[in-house]
């Protein structure tokens, strides 16, 4: 039995979690939502007791990444809300951003929304900074909600009325932010959003912002071509940023521009390094690191993990660039390039497996340590131990499109 009334409109299907709460407390004729979140934990205190307290009274803890240790709990809480709100099933939890096993480049968590991952540092207001999450008055004069997109820090424009997005009251300056304020058309001040002006956005940020979760068929940029899943274009943007980006207001829309050259440029890069490569040592290349020319170049080209069955496009560019460096420097008596250092876990990446594999290699003489290990010392995974062509030779002989590589269990 409905223990409260839900809005006249249904959830829209790219609405926030935080957007519907505050249509239901504007429904209810509740002043603020922590009136709205104490009435429904007294409710839900009957129903369920170790649910009750796994629903937050604060807005911004509300969506399910926000419980660190009771999601469960929270998802439980939800469900006990549909049938108090007399909604369909999963109703709410469709609209949640969920805790994903995803790991993005470098480890990076991510959350989960409509089958896509999403890093979790590109979420506005998901720490506890203080921060704008933007709206479109053109959307919100056509139907007032918060769509979830407006939380992403790549859009900054609204795709379907080409126009940026606001930021800032034009009336107060403060920045704006629905889950402080608890208003979706409204500033604290008092301005309503739906008779701001809007400002003509980029082109590049206007195709960002529209192939971000669709994808265009017509384009040869991989970034944003259809065949590349959401979760795949999320994972080179943040790749994109720790690479290039210099602070943290990196504008990701310059990254449609880099990736429409691809991979030409990202090889004009990996050019540079070779060619002060020489200049850089203190060693010969076959006592040196490969990170210490290029940084943590092959780490991060895991864009995701686990893995998709499809590998990633940045992935796929680092290995065939470094299948033609080994090619290009054939191994002679003088150590070059192609015989730099790669530690575990970057032969793990290039090798598409586990730690544990890469191991057995070692154990089996299939790779080879150019350091003399202690007996019975595990080698460190971080320090650069095997050859560089080694591993990539190794690679080739499975076959450039054979993705992991494993030996027998006996």
């Amino acid at each position: 039995m409905a223990f409260l009334f839900s809005p006249k409109v249904r959830a829209y299907s790219d609405e926030s979690l935080e957007s519907y709460l505050l249509r239901v407390v504007a429904e209810n004729f509740f002043d603020s939502y922590e009136q709205l979140s104490l009435a429904i934990r007294e409710e839900l205190h009957e129903l369920d007791f170790e649910a009750h307290g796994a629903f937050p009274i604060e807005l911004e803890r509300l969506n399910v990444y926000h419980a660190k240790h009771n999601s469960h709990f929270r998802m439980r809480a939800f469900s006990l809300l549909e049938s108090l709100l007399n909604l369909p099933p999963h109703e709410l939890q469709k609209l949640a951003l969920l805790r994903s096993n995803k790991r993005f480049v470098g480890g990076m968590s991510a959350v989960h929304r409509n089958g896509v991952d999403i890093p979790l540092s590109f979420i506005r207001y998901a720490d506890d900074g203080i921060e704008t999450v933007p709206v479109c008055p053109q959307c919100l004069k056509e139907e007032a909600y918060i769509r979830q997109v407006w939380h992403l820090k790549p859009v900054n424009v609204c795709a379907k009325h080409e126009c940026e997005l606001l930021h800032h009251c034009p009336e107060c300056q403060q920045p704006i932010n629905h889950i402080e304020n608890e208003s979706i058309n409204h500033c604290a001040c008092g301005f309503d959003f739906t008779t701001a002006s809007s400002k003509k956005a980029d082109n590049q940020e206007v195709a960002l912002a529209r192939s971000l979760f669709e994808g265009d068929a017509l384009s040869n940029n991989p970034l944003l071509f259809m065949g590349t899943s959401a979760t795949q274009r999320f994972a080179a943007l943040l790749w994109y940023k720790k690479r290039h980006a210099k602070n943290i207001e990196c504008k990701l829309d310059e990254s449609v521009n880099y990736f429409e050259a691809w991979p030409k440029n990202f090889y004009q890069e990996l050019d540079e390094f070779v060619a002060g490569a020489e200049l850089k040592l203190i060693d010969l290349f076959n006592r040196t690191s490969l990170s210490f020319i290029f940084g943590e170049l092959i780490l991060q080209s895991q864009c995701l993990l686990p893995e998709d069955k499809t590998p990633h496009f940045i992935y796929m560019g680092l290995m065939e660039y470094l299948s033609k460096l080994v090619e290009s420097h054939p191994k002679s008596k003088k150590p070059n390039v192609a015989d730099m250092l790669v530690s575990v876990a970057e032969a793990a990446v290039l090798l598409s497996t586990s730690h544990e594999q890469v191991y057995r290699l070692y154990q089996d003489g299939i790779l080879t340590s150019a350091i003399r290990q202690k007996i019975r010392t595990r080698i460190d995974p971080h320090i650069g131990v095997f050859y560089l062509r080694q591993v990539i030779e190794y690679k080739t002989s499975f076959g450039n499109d054979k993705q992991g590589m494993y030996l027998s269990t006996w």
